[in-house]
């Protein structure tokens, strides 16, 4: 393996644990220790402590055992090293022994998996070890056995000691631009602009998407295509054009397009691809003088729609609507792979951890062409998992995994955890648990091990181990707990009718608890949620030295979010965040304005005007029952973007928010070109999840919402930027959705059915929008129904379910075009009711504005006080229609 062990000899540096020996001679004459020593060269150790020199002392020397020597006098320069041994018990005397110090491979080289890589060459490994262990010396190890998933790491010469393998993924040799543009001549175009050229392009060349190409060094007769960064080929390609001088005739747009109903079967309903079907069903078309919106289909029957519309009435002139219908057939698995053809290896073998890293690791190894970063990892046991994609335009289908798990250095728990009478505890709760088993059996690893919460009793509790790859079986601890002075919870929590509750999650219902008992000495941690529907709890004592028994509460799940901000306006009442009517009143979630960045890639920040005192308004408004959040993004926020590489450094940054201040959670605000980027939206959804999990696993909540403005609802939105990437990133995430119905601009909502016609006393097929101050109750309804009931789906809408969402309105009119009304929130409340849709409540911007009193302008923008505003009409309006309590039990 090495030069050092061709000269000391092989020897293993595994030391098994020497088992104390007792002599039964009664003879008391001591021998000296050195007639005893074999070998005083003991060869190579990793460390110079002295339980290494101790174990290397009985591996070359069995006759000894380890209580017949003491170790004195250990010295060390550079990588050799002496000790004194001297005679104990049967033994006396003296004698120096040596070692060559090593130190471990596996202690230097902490990251084995090297990611993906350019090549198998040696270099390349070499460079990814060095990038991955920036600590290592780079002259302390070989490399050998190298395949296309692996190579073995052999410590070298006096540098280090051992070996062991890493893992890496070579990266994918992408093709050549030249391979799919077969058409380089690109006919008669309109103009050679950027667009023009690249529409052209793909249009001849249909493997192409505009993700994979850009266009460089335009001529008047040819462009340079060329590979862009992200998309999946290399190279650039020369093409050939000759432009068209003269425009098309003027011609209405009836005479160009023929063909409404598009034969050519899509993968979805990206504009250009339905632009480019309906060219080519419609021959004397000329793409360059329309366009295509309110494109969107129903996933369940695959019909797709969309509008097409001139650009320039002198060459196309619409009809009188403005547009022509569209219709297609749309089929989402025409690009995607099923997940079975790139899957082919299922048994994973071995695994040394049972997480979804550790196990997309092997995954890829087994699977080259799999990419793992369009797939989740579901329903994980100990010997198997369920592969589904999380894109369904990229794969399609489940695949089922097995593996075993590598528990043979998995050790009994009982042989870690041996104090098993814990003593006197002060309380039940698993956190006190672990710690005292951790300060008696300080070897244990408390992060591996659970208490099994049915079997806590007063005296006595199961420990489990959590990780079967570290610990096996369980163990039953003991413990004292002075019950005599508990006071049983029914004599304390007596107020057990919640009310209306911002969300059913455990410390919102205990925070609840504690306001409506507010004489109770009892404490959040105290108390423990056992069992909860969406309207009753049982609670639980979780300090048994305290309280005992349990009580069961009711509540209801109505939500009433406004937004806080501190720098105030006109019309507007700056109130304190701890302002007793603001305490009092019927807002339970409050969203604090803004955590942001203005400049792209930069960190956002939150810079309230008085730190101090939002963070005791956050303590009050949470006292009370209160959600408070940190709302990220905003109108000032456009330009705000991430990329994938930044998502530790994104955690990082609202975690240090969320910490510093006590938020709750996090609302999702972007607006305009900050959802522009995919890449943006992925990585703060992932690095969202991952906090989530994070405050799951310290036993704590992590609200996630959104309030994107409705527009960004539509399907069809996708290439201007929506929330796409959030909702499905987020989806099981995310707690609620309060979309901004209100600076809607003229947007609004098609009635797409007889019945909803007769009900809101608007023709079919007719638009209703926001600034129809007469149908906005009937705005309200047909948005809720037709984003939360699945219904035709004609408008384009992403789903939500009911119970996660929440109709956003201004408070009144300076505070947004579009404001809400008692009358419209009433009208929306009693059509949802008869339609058997229970959404969750109401959202308003903001705050500031329902805490005014007095004379405010009846339009958006106006400055001339016209109307009479009172103070909290808004909230008022919740409590009559969707804060609406049933009558108390």
């Amino acid at each position: 393996m090495k030069k050092l062990l061709g000269l000391l000899g092989t020897i293993s540096l595994i030391v098994p644990t020497t088992i104390l020996a007792v002599s039964c001679s009664t003879n008391t004459k001591k021998i000296n220790i050195a007639t005893v020593i074999e070998k005083k060269s003991l060869g190579i150790i990793n460390r110079s402590t002295e339980y290494e020199i101790r174990q290397a002392v009985l591996l070359n020397n069995p006759k000894l055992v380890t209580s017949d020597f003491e170790i004195t006098n250990i010295s060390t320069n550079e990588s050799l090293g002496k000790a004194s041994l001297i005679g104990q018990d049967r033994y006396n005397g003296e004698i120096t022994v040596s070692f060559y110090i090593v130190p471990a491979l596996e202690d230097n080289l902490i990251n084995t998996s090297l990611g993906t890589i350019s090549s198998k060459s040696e270099s390349a490994i070499r460079n990814a070890i060095l990038s991955k262990n920036p600590d290592i010396n780079i002259y302390g190890f070989e490399i050998t056995e190298i395949d296309s998933t692996s190579a073995l790491i052999t410590g070298d010469d006096f540098i280090y000691n051992g070996s062991l393998t890493v893992v890496f993924t070579i990266q994918a040799i992408k093709p050549n631009l030249s391979s799919v543009i077969t058409k380089k001549d690109l006919g008669i175009l309109s103009d050679n602009n950027v667009l023009t050229i690249q529409q052209a392009v793909i249009k001849l060349n249909p493997k192409l998407t505009t993700k994979d190409i850009n266009i460089t060094s335009i001529t008047q007769t040819s462009a340079r295509v060329n590979s862009s960064a992200s998309g999946r080929y290399t190279g650039s390609v020369n093409v050939t054009f000759t432009i068209n001088g003269t425009k098309p005739e003027k011609t209405n747009l009836t005479n160009v397009i023929t063909n409404k109903n598009i034969t050519t079967v899509l993968p979805n309903a990206d504009p250009d691809l339905i632009l480019n079907a309906l060219v080519k069903d419609n021959s004397k078309l000329n793409s360059n003088y329309v366009r295509i919106y309110d494109a969107g289909f129903n996933s369940s029957s695959g019909w797709g729609w969309a509008r097409v519309t001139s650009t320039n009435e002198n060459v196309y002139i619409n009809p009188k609507e403005g547009y022509l219908d569209l219709t297609f057939e749309v089929d989402e698995n025409l690009l995607a792979i099923d997940l079975a053809s790139v899957i082919t290896n299922t048994n994973l073998g071995t695994l040394n951890k049972l997480d979804e890293i550790t196990i997309k690791s092997q995954l890829s190894k087994l699977n080259s062409n799999l990419e793992v970063n369009y797939v989740d990892i579901n329903n994980i046991t100990e010997t198997s998992a369920i592969i589904t994609s999380n894109s369904p335009s990229k794969y399609k289908g489940s695949v089922n995994i097995t593996f075993k798990l590598d528990t043979s250095k998995a050790v009994p728990l009982s042989s870690v955890l041996k104090q098993t009478n814990l003593g006197t505890l002060s309380s039940t709760d698993e956190n006190t648990i672990k710690q005292v088993i951790k300060s008696k059996n300080p070897n244990i690893d408390i992060n591996a091990i659970g208490i099994d919460s049915q079997s806590i009793t007063t005296s006595n509790a199961l420990v489990k181990s959590t990780d079967p790859t570290k610990y096996s079986g369980s163990v039953k601890i003991e413990y004292i707990i002075d019950t005599s002075n508990a006071v049983d919870l029914s004599t304390l929590i007596k107020e057990r009718n919640l009310k209306g509750i911002s969300d059913n999650l455990d410390s919102g219902i205990i925070r609840n608890i504690l306001k409506f008992n507010p004489n109770t000495t009892i404490q959040e941690k105290d108390l423990k949620v056992i069992n909860k529907t969406n309207e009753v709890a049982t609670i639980q004592s979780n300090n048994l030295a305290k309280y005992k028994g349990s009580v069961q509460v009711q509540y209801e799940v109505k939500t009433l979010v406004g937004y806080h901000y501190d720098w105030g306006g006109n019309f507007e009442n700056k109130i304190a965040l701890n302002d007793k009517d603001l305490l009092t009143s019927s807002y339970n979630v409050i969203n604090l304005s803004f955590l942001y960045s203005t400049v792209e890639y930069q960190m956002p920040t939150y810079s309230p005007n008085n730190p101090a005192a939002i963070k005791e308004g956050v303590k009050a408004l949470q006292s009370q029952g209160k959600r408070v959040l940190i709302s990220m993004g905003g109108a000032t926020a456009e330009h705000m973007k991430f990329r994938n590489d930044q998502k530790d450094q994104l955690k990082t940054a609202i975690k240090s928010v969320i910490n510093e201040y006590g938020f709750d959670g996090l609302d999702i605000d972007w607006e305009s070109e900050s959802l522009k980027s995919s890449e943006s939206k992925n990585v703060t959804a992932e690095a969202l999840k991952e906090l989530k999990d994070e405050y799951k696993s310290e036993g704590k909540d992590f609200i996630i919402t959104m309030a994107p403005e409705f527009p960004y609802l539509r399907k069809s939105k996708e290439a201007d930027g929506n929330y796409k990437e959030f909702l499905d990133g987020l989806d099981g995430y995310y707690d609620w959705i309060n979309p901004q119905f209100y600076n809607g601009w003229g947007d609004g909502v098609l009635v797409e059915t007889s019945e909803d016609a007769i009900k809101t006393g608007v023709q079919q097929n007719t638009y209703i929008t926001n600034d129809n101050v007469d149908k906005r109750g009937e705005f309200y309804y047909l948005m809720s129904k037709y984003i939360t009931s699945k219904p035709n789906n004609q408008n384009g809408f992403y789903q939500i379910p009911a119970d996660k969402f929440i109709i956003g309105a201004s408070t009144n009119e300076p505070a947004g075009r579009g404001a809400g009304s008692k009358e419209a929130f009433n009208k929306a409340y009693n059509l949802l009711n008869s339609d058997g849709i229970k959404i969750r409540g109401l959202m308003t911007w903001s705050i500031l504005f329902d805490a005014f009193e007095g004379m405010i302008p009846d339009t958006y923008g106006g400055t001339e006080p016209k109307i009479m505003w009172y103070r909290w009409s808004y909230s008022k309006w919740f409590d009559e229609s969707f804060g609406k309590l049933k009558d108390q039990k």
